[in-house]
């Protein structure tokens, strides 16, 4: 082992390769990340039932469209990161974790759709 700063710093800021990312964890992160799109949801929800006849409505429209866009970034991402860490052997038991949570969220969210 070389004694040499400069070269265990050189060793040291060299990157990792993708395929070496704990990909099972970034899985779970982002599904966890996706379930708690559920509670902004959820006060979407409650922020739209007012009563009748309240003229201090506000259009929400742009914040469910921005939730629904979020969401689904999440969702495929937490997909693909699922898959990846499956396939590298990279975190098997959080990536299966990771899908089942997802698998249940889209259930959640696509079973009035279907």
């Amino acid at each position: 082992m070389s004694r040499d700063p400069w070269a265990a710093l050189a060793t040291q800021r060299r990157r990792r390769h993708w395929k070496q990312w704990p990909w099972g964890l970034i899985a779970l992160g982002l599904a966890l990340l996706s379930l708690s799109g559920a509670f902004f949801i959820f006060m979407l929800v409650g922020a739209a039932m007012r009563p009748p006849g309240d003229g201090a409505g506000v259009n929400l429209r742009p914040y469910v469209i921005a939730l629904a866009v979020a969401e689904l970034v999440t969702v495929s991402t937490g997909i693909v990161a699922a898959v990846l860490g499956w396939h590298l052997n990279r975190g098997r038991a959080t990536a299966a974790l990771a899908m089942v949570l997802l698998s249940l969220w889209l259930g959640v969210l696509l079973h009035d759709l279907l």
